[in-house]
């Protein structure tokens, strides 16, 4: 099947939603001018760079989260956890701009360090975000933020203070209403050229494989972190 993303058949749209996945949730708690707090889900927001670390929200049309960056200029972005999944949905509704869905739902709040919007205490993680710049797209406002500070729960580090994906368990965004939540993980080296043009590559993908469809993945501690 080939679609035209030219054409008006939107049947496109939904086609890149649901093979562009999963996306990760930014939970976004922002304040207004009048002190208001609002925490709205996002999924079209990605890390671009780390050096400084830099990460990238979509907006699409008016937004409360947007209005209140725009004014404030800081936010927090808190990572959507299992759990946490009827929570953040039931905050994508059109509530009006003065109510506070943390409170509504009984979310806790705790100070942040550096900016002025409080992050969730529940949270495991939570990134505190400076606005560096703000891009208009056809359809959306992009907006990049540079990341000033990181929360990170106890919990779901190893004993190398890293994240472990089995106890982090973030919540991706699929197409429509489906979500998922990823709780184990496989490592793949990235080998020489020449390992490549040896053909040990293959050997490497089918372990992994293999380690996968039996249910026995390497442990987390194996994991890469070079991407």
């Amino acid at each position: 099947m080939y679609l035209d993303t030219s054409s008006e058949h939107v049947d496109f749209i939904w086609m890149i939603k649901n093979a562009v996945v999963p996306r990760p949730i930014a939970w976004i708690g922002s304040v207004s001018l009048a002190g208001g707090y609002n925490l709205a889900p996002y999924s079209y927001f990605q890390l671009v760079t780390m050096d400084p670390p830099m990460l990238m929200v979509s907006f699409t049309g008016s937004k409360d989260t947007l209005d209140n960056i725009r004014h404030t200029g800081d936010f927090v972005v808190n990572l959507v956890t299992e759990g946490f999944e009827a929570d953040q949905t039931d905050t994508a509704a059109l509530f009006d701009a003065d109510v506070d869905e943390a409170a509504l739902l009984g979310l806790d709040t705790t100070p942040s360090t550096v900016v002025t919007p409080p992050r969730l205490a529940g949270a495991k993680v939570a990134l505190e975000c400076r606005a560096t710049e703000e891009k208009e797209m056809p359809g959306a406002t992009l907006v990049f933020a540079e990341v000033v500070g990181v929360h990170t729960d106890d919990g779901v580090l190893d004993d190398r203070g890293r994240i472990d994906i089995e106890r982090y368990r973030p919540v991706g965004r699929l197409g429509g209403a489906l979500y998922t939540t990823i709780t184990s993980a496989y490592r793949i080296p990235v080998p020489s050229a020449d390992a490549v043009l040896a053909g040990h590559r293959s050997g490497v993908l089918a372990g992994a494989v293999a380690d996968r469809t039996t249910g026995t993945p390497e442990p987390q501690a194996e994991i890469s972190t070079s991407a």
